[in-house]
């Protein structure tokens, strides 16, 4: 639970942050439906009109949610598009692992089950999510697939689907199971297992024949 702060005593900076991890408590517990700009001004304990100050709606405040809760699952793979390392297997390893543990943790759980019970009513949750997280994966992971197709090391006819398709593989029917409460979180050694055997089987499909 986010702990309490006198906003008024912050800076504008803390302020904004604070304001948007009551946010993502607050639509994590009630439904983006179900919570108004009053739901989390009274969470906040302040006025709203200091929180249309930060967010003049809540679209907007859903937004910079999503935003910051990508971020924290888009940080750690954004080396792999610099990265000089030329053997394709072991980055996709690699970047699947990271993948995995970051959309394995509580908030990433949060924002998939309030996506998948309310996107069909709010199409603005789901534009807004793509938008922040899953567009920017895919762009990091076309980025390294298409240095690999230009150099001939792979073939590649729809980069774009390709990318797609191994998001697909690393998430599997294990993160289906997870998010279904039916399954554990898997632990650390279980996502590297996992994140190998999908970027082998993936990378041996790619070979030029």
């Amino acid at each position: 639970m986010v702990t309490k702060c006198r906003l008024a005593r912050s800076n504008p900076e803390e302020r904004r942050d604070h304001i948007i991890a009551v946010a993502a408590e607050a639509f994590a517990d009630e439904g983006y439906g179900a919570t108004s700009m009053s739901t989390i001004a009274a969470r906040l304990g302040g006025s709203k009109a200091t929180l249309y100050k930060y967010f003049p709606s809540k679209e907007l405040l859903f937004e910079a949610v999503m935003q910051q809760r990508c971020q924290r699952v888009l940080a750690p793979l954004r080396d792999m598009r610099s990265s000089d390392d030329e053997d394709l297997e072991s980055l996709l390893a690699g970047f699947g692992a990271r993948f995995l543990e970051k959309i394995y943790e509580a908030g990433a759980l949060d924002v998939h089950r309030l996506i998948q019970s309310e996107g069909g009513r709010f199409p603005e949750l789901a534009a807004a999510f793509f938008r922040a997280g899953p567009n920017n994966v895919l762009e990091e992971l076309h980025a390294t697939l298409e240095r690999f197709a230009n150099s001939g090391r792979i073939v590649c006819d729809d980069l774009h689907l390709t990318a797609g398709q191994f998001l697909g593989m690393i998430r599997g029917d294990r993160h289906l199971r997870f998010t279904a409460g039916v399954l554990p979180a898997p632990d650390q050694a279980e996502i590297e297992r996992h994140a190998a055997h999908a970027a082998r089987i993936f990378v041996r499909g790619l070979l030029p024949r």
